[in-house]
């Protein structure tokens, strides 16, 4: 036999055995069950990895904190209500006074005069209309008579107050207890009727002016404790005594107004301090605002943990922002956040949670 026909018969020998060898080894359960395993452990995903923080709700005092300012809990400015030239100023800018204190006296000219003149003309409307009504009891005088007598006297009656009214206003008296402030006559001055003479301030009680925002205006309440701080590290509690029922259209914030005692007038008008006023506590989580997560509606939230290692979307409100970090509600009691990975994993996706370390917030 020729050489290159043993090796041709050689390689078909070969051939053959190969191929029945693949036969024999797909045929083999055994063998099959095993690759079978290898393929499908090769094609499963990986269940992913994220790292969580046990979070355990704590009491947390939210206070509203506005800055304010100080202004007088009244203020008017007294102007002249007659003609006169100023005879009498008792009082001088920076004096105390008390209700009805004589602040000014105008000349009375004439007034007095007048005033006289016209108690005269009511005595006699009074004597005439009297005589007018006995008359027509005997039948000498008639109704219309009468009732024009009666109208006489109405009208001197109403001359002599005006009468009397004009003369009281050449005395400008304080229209409540303050200070004097904003003089602007002195002795000599002649007034017209609208002229300003001084303003009076009442700095007992003195009154706190700030703006809320209208995320917090719900927080607060009529007759609620506040305390102002001062530049100067003073404190001065008070209550809120106003509160605004309309936000302004410019910046919607809302005026509220808190009063507090200044029987000494050592608080002045315009004093910068801070409001505080605290409100009901409440159950919150301390967070890194770096963990926060959108969902697909756009609403805030972030991302836990629950039963059955599951990724849950928890929406959440945040009730205070602080640089690093911030106090959240809207989450159970105690939860597990998860602080990194959140943005790689859906809302039902089971994962490997892995418990943070560190002791921080991450």
């Amino acid at each position: 036999m020729k050489l290159s026909k043993v090796i041709a018969l050689l390689i078909a020998v070969l051939a053959l055995l190969w191929i029945g060898s693949g036969l024999l080894k797909s045929s083999d359960p055994a063998a099959q069950e095993v690759a079978s395993t290898r393929d499908t452990s090769a094609q499963a995903p990986k269940i992913m990895e994220v790292r969580v923080k046990d979070s355990l709700a704590a009491t947390y005092s939210d206070d509203v904190m506005v800055t304010g300012r100080t202004q007088a809990s009244r203020k008017v400015e007294m102007k002249a209500e007659t003609d006169g030239q100023i005879q009498v100023l008792p009082q001088e800018e920076g004096d105390t006074v008390t209700t009805g204190t004589v602040l000014a006296e105008l000349e009375l000219r004439d007034r007095t005069a007048r005033v006289r003149e016209a108690q005269e003309r009511v005595t006699q409307r009074e004597i005439e209309h009297n005589a007018s009504r006995k008359l027509q009891d005997k039948g000498f005088n008639s109704k219309v008579r009468v009732a024009q007598t009666l109208a006489d006297l109405e009208n001197a009656r109403a001359a002599l107050k005006q009468a009397q009214v004009d003369e009281t206003k050449t005395r400008i008296v304080a229209p409540f207890d303050g200070i004097l402030t904003g003089q602007q006559v002195e002795i000599g001055d002649y007034l017209i009727a609208g002229d300003a003479l001084f303003s009076i301030v009442d700095l007992d009680p003195i009154e706190f002016v700030g703006y809320i925002s209208e995320r917090r205006i719900q927080d607060i309440a009529l007759g609620g404790k506040a305390v102002a701080v001062f530049l100067d590290g003073r404190h001065l509690e008070g209550q809120v005594s106003y509160i605004s029922p309309a936000a302004d259209p410019q910046t919607r914030t809302f005026k509220i107004v808190v009063t507090a005692p200044n029987g000494a007038h050592t608080l002045k008008e315009g004093l910068t301090a801070k409001i505080q006023i605290p409100v009901a506590s409440k159950k919150a989580h301390k967070i890194s605002p770096s963990i926060l997560a959108l969902d697909d509606n756009g609403q805030l939230g972030v991302k836990i943990v629950e039963t059955g290692d599951k990724v849950k979307f928890m929406p959440v409100v945040i009730v205070s922002d602080e640089p690093k970090a911030m106090w959240v509600t809207g989450l159970p009691e105690k939860v597990r956040i998860i602080t990194v990975g959140q943005e790689f994993v859906t809302d039902g996706q089971v994962v490997t949670p892995v418990r943070a370390e560190s002791s921080g917030m991450l």
